[in-house]
């Protein structure tokens, strides 16, 4: 068992009768290569919390002997797992683009609906339209149908401004929406996510390095800097000015890298030392030695791709057999993943990517938490660690990605206090 022994340890919340426990591996950092796998699997287990966090995780007579539990849960041989770290959305947006869904059903790709108008830009008009309040209304929806699915730590990017107040909103009201909702949240100031069309593209990358970001320092509006690194919208040059400037301010790293080929975003992330690398649909596998050898996370998003019906897809298994640490996260926004459903993209990264069902659970769950900085706060269910978990009648953790489309959710917790019925 993981806990302590001697005399019986007084506990609030015991989980009991759970057929397999998911612990993850050992240790606080990400787990990569012949450890991506690793579930720290426990059959016949228990859990106990107290304060918020875990005591005890292991089998269950030795965990039911080392505590004496205020309230006891019989799960009745479901599985249990920490909850999702869903670890890149874009989920604070004004208004939805199923009208692009129908055009690329039609035929029209990702790109020629941009350059038309929409993508980003048609973002970028909603989330400027539309108030404060009806922006929460619909952000805090969706937060609640990501619970719903098991997720308790979720990154929020801004993004949809591409003008300093606009931005500064956002992240304010991503603010707003950590101090109230249940899920973990954390902020990304993403203004590098496209050009504006009324500013020239110097003025605006100035505009990020000289005025953005010092505020969003300053005010303490973000954990994380992102940019999109790739053809037509941010080079690795003016990403590179970005998050520089970024760094020196104290905002860790990340980058929108290779989406749609490989053009230098992995390799500008691995030469910065970035917290992760997210997309990579066009990485190439030697890219990823360099990313592994960085300490970067590789955040796979396999909605996008999936939803943009795109040829390409990351080199997930040259990507293990090379040591980068995967993650895997959703992307949900409103132009190129619509969904936040965690159990899904461990379906599709099986399917789509080829890893099987154990690194995909490791990749939304520890491996996500190390992409946002989370290693020992989230992502695995040791002694220490914040009690964020769930509970899914399954009978073993095989059956998740294999029966899709549904939710299996009985309940979830998070810091040991029960979030959804």
């Amino acid at each position: 068992m993981s806990g302590s022994g001697g005399a019986a340890a007084d506990v609030d919340l015991l989980i009991t009768g759970i057929g397999e426990l998911c612990r993850m591996g050992e240790g606080e950092g990400p787990q990569a290569g012949p450890a991506q796998g690793d579930l720290g699997l426990v059959r016949d287990a228990a859990l106990a919390s107290r304060d918020g966090r875990i005591v005890a995780a292991g089998p269950r007579v030795e965990v039911e002997a080392a505590v004496r539990a205020r309230t006891t849960v019989d799960v009745n041989g479901a599985l249990v797992l920490p909850g999702w770290v869903d670890a890149h959305t874009h989920l604070l947006f004004g208004g939805t683009r199923e009208d692009e869904f129908a055009m690329r059903a039609a035929g029209k790709s990702y790109r020629e609906i941009a350059a038309a108008g929409g993508g980003i830009h048609a973002s970028v008009r909603h989330f400027r339209e539309a108030s404060d309040e009806a922006v929460l209304d619909r952000a805090r929806r969706n937060l609640d149908r990501a619970l719903a699915l098991g997720t308790t730590t979720i990154e929020i990017k801004s993004g949809y401004g591409l003008r300093a107040e606009d931005e500064f909103r956002a992240l304010r009201l991503i603010r707003t929406l950590a101090g109230e909702h249940p899920v973990r949240i954390v902020a990304t100031f993403l203004g590098a996510h496209e050009f504006p069309r009324d500013r020239p593209r110097e003025a605006y990358v100035r505009e990020i390095v000289a005025t953005m970001i010092p505020r969003v320092a300053d005010e303490d509006l973000a954990e994380f800097c992102d940019v999109f690194c790739e053809d037509g919208v941010f080079t690795p040059a003016e990403s590179r000015a970005v998050l520089e400037a970024a760094a020196r301010h104290g905002l860790r790293l990340k980058l929108h890298a290779d989406e749609f080929g490989d053009t230098g975003g992995g390799r500008l992330a691995a030469e910065l030392g970035a917290v992760s690398a997210d997309h990579l649909h066009g990485t190439r596998p030697e890219v990823a030695a360099d990313l592994a050898r960085a300490g970067v996370v590789g955040v796979l998003l396999p909605g996008t791709s999936f939803f943009l019906n795109l040829s390409e897809k990351a080199p997930a298994r040259a990507m293990v057999e090379a040591g980068l640490p995967l993650a895997v996260a959703t992307d949900f926004n409103p132009g190129s993943s619509m969904s936040q459903s965690m159990p899904l993209m461990t379906t599709l990264a099986c399917v789509q990517l080829g890893l099987t069902p154990a690194e995909a659970l490791v990749a939304g769950t520890v491996n996500g938490a190390a992409a946002l900085a989370r290693s020992g706060r989230a992502g695995r269910l040791r002694p220490g660690f914040p009690a964020d978990f769930q509970i899914l009648d399954l009978e073993n953790h095989v059956q998740l990605p294999y029966h899709y489309g549904v939710s299996h959710v009985r309940r979830v917790a998070v810091g040991g206090t029960w979030v959804t019925s």
